[in-house]
């Protein structure tokens, strides 16, 4: 007398033994047409020799052992189908979440770096510092007459984030009497002498002079500065 589970689908049968009926967990899937179903819920006993053309002589069990993972993946899919569907939702939506953040995942944890580069490379989007305008101040300014038409501006930049961010650019405004402009000058970091990086929590100092043409010299009485990102 041998025990043999039916494929409810297919109707198959296929001689089971004890030890692949606990390896499989209960669930089993049909050799024949792939059917995932519980072992247990179609049992039954059979006379007489299991090597009938009704009867398989390899045990779905033995089957399903082999391909353990794919078959517990299979039988979520197809018993819980709001789990998996819930389970791709929340992996796309962290995944979107950790492109939105790369630049500062990226600058927190520069050995990140590679992975979110390649998980860029697909969506065409890259990684670079943080932009962090309301991080970013100017700390101290002071514009000076050195010369005649000689002039001289000096500041410091101050980074109160925990990251690295981009160092920004300075558009400087000259002004008259009345804050009407006379002259604006657009200076990148390199203009300035200052690196790519402002680091987290620090301050970065510099200082530029400038000569500016007779005509506009005698009419300017102060500044505007401004930082912002190009």
């Amino acid at each position: 007398m041998a025990m043999v589970t039916l494929c409810p689908q297919c109707q198959t049968a296929f001689a089971i033994q004890a030890e692949h009926y606990s390896a499989a967990d209960a669930w089993v899937r049909c050799g024949r047409c792939a059917h995932v179903f519980e072992v247990d819920q179609h049992l039954f006993e059979l006379d007489g020799d299991t090597s009938t053309p009704n009867v398989k002589e390899r045990s779905v069990v033995t089957n399903l052992a082999a391909k353990q993972p794919s078959v517990a993946v299979n039988a979520l899919a197809t018993h819980h189908p709001g789990i998996w569907l819930m389970a791709c939702l929340l992996a796309w939506l962290g995944l979107q979440a950790l492109v939105y953040s790369r630049d500062q995942l990226a600058a927190a944890m520069p050995e990140l770096m590679p992975v979110l580069t390649k998980l860029c490379q697909p969506l065409a989007c890259d990684v670079r510092l943080p932009l962090a305008l309301d991080k970013v101040s100017m700390e101290s300014g002071s514009f000076k007459r050195v010369d005649a038409n000689l002039y001289a501006f000096e500041g410091v930049i101050k980074n109160a984030s925990d990251f690295p961010v981009l160092m920004p650019s300075l558009e400087l405004t000259l002004i008259d009497s009345d804050e009407s402009v006379v002259i604006r000058k657009i200076l990148m970091p390199p203009e300035l002498g200052l690196a790519d990086r402002l680091r987290a929590n620090r301050t970065q100092g510099f200082e530029i002079k400038f000569t500016v043409d007779a005509d506009f010299s005698s009419r300017i009485a102060g500044y505007r500065s401004l930082l912002f990102y190009p």
